[in-house]
């Protein structure tokens, strides 16, 4: 992790450097730089659009992270795998706690990794659903002050990124792709971003009204309220499942020391009298 982040880090500032040169005027020598890590990391990398998609969902941005991601798990363990091979041929350790040490390895250098990433973006991605009346409403005034569906899109890109930096990155990646494709293909990816019910019928309104040329503005409004709804309902339906998840503990801590406490002494005075 602590080289995953150096080498993030070092990208971070080498492009920060040639956006800043780029003003100063002085670009040949840093592109050069760029130029020969991209293409040294190319040469190694595989499944850069899967690790990409899968990074992108659980809020991780960086190019360089998912050219790289493979590559930062293979290298860490086959170094450890070496140093454990050579502590077991000194005659260190025993083949038993060989055998543990890899296991320790391939489950926190090659499952652990993909196991929070996975866990990160069902997390990420219900939080951007769970974010859309918010930018439901915010559409809603802008539609009613004459901007358009694409206009108003743009300007919440840059403004909703103070807010909630997973929404702006998912809001700003489909006014991009709607420069490119249209519109109505970029929505269709931003529902792909984020895969639920609740974006499903956002973009499942949007599309309606860019096609039959309808009213957003109340759609907007009514839809920002039925998703706090759907909300409001899950909430408490998690609260209604935490009385019998409570009783688990109830009766494993309290109701059977209890049944101890009142039995023991008449099985130690039965055991006294045999």
């Amino acid at each position: 992790m602590a080289l995953t982040y150096l080498c993030m880090i070092s990208w971070d500032s080498l492009q920060a450097r040639l956006n800043i040169n780029k003003i100063i005027g002085s670009t040949a020598e840093d592109q050069k730089k760029i130029n020969l890590v991209n293409g040294l990391i190319s040469a190694v990398s595989f499944n850069h659009e899967e690790n990409r998609k899968k990074l992108i969902s659980a809020g991780i941005y960086s190019d360089f992270f998912s050219k790289t991601y493979y590559l930062l798990k293979i290298i860490p363990f086959c170094f450890i795998l070496l140093i454990i091979l050579a502590t077991y041929l000194r005659g260190t350790i025993d083949i038993t706690t060989a055998v543990i040490y890899v296991s320790l390895t391939v489950i926190f250098i090659l499952i652990g990794p993909d196991a929070y990433i996975s866990m990160r973006g069902k997390k990420i991605t219900k939080k951007i659903s769970g974010r859309l009346p918010f930018l439901l409403d915010l559409m809603n005034v802008c539609v009613h002050t004459g901007m358009t569906i694409e206009s108003s899109l743009d300007y919440l890109s840059k403004e909703i990124s103070t807010v909630d930096e997973n929404l702006g990155y998912v809001v700003f990646k489909t006014v991009e792709r709607s420069k490119v494709v249209g519109i109505e293909k970029a929505i269709d990816e931003f529902h792909q971003l984020v895969p639920t019910s609740e974006a499903q019928s956002f973009a499942m309104t949007l599309k309606q009204s860019l096609q039959y040329g309808s009213s957003v503005g109340p759609v907007l409004s009514s839809l920002a309220s039925d998703i706090r709804e759907i909300n409001i309902m899950e909430l408490e339906e998690k609260i209604g499942k935490l009385g019998a998840k409570m009783s688990i503990p109830l009766i494993v801590f309290i109701m059977i020391p209890i049944v101890v406490l009142i039995a023991a002494p008449g099985v130690l005075r039965m055991i006294s009298d045999a």
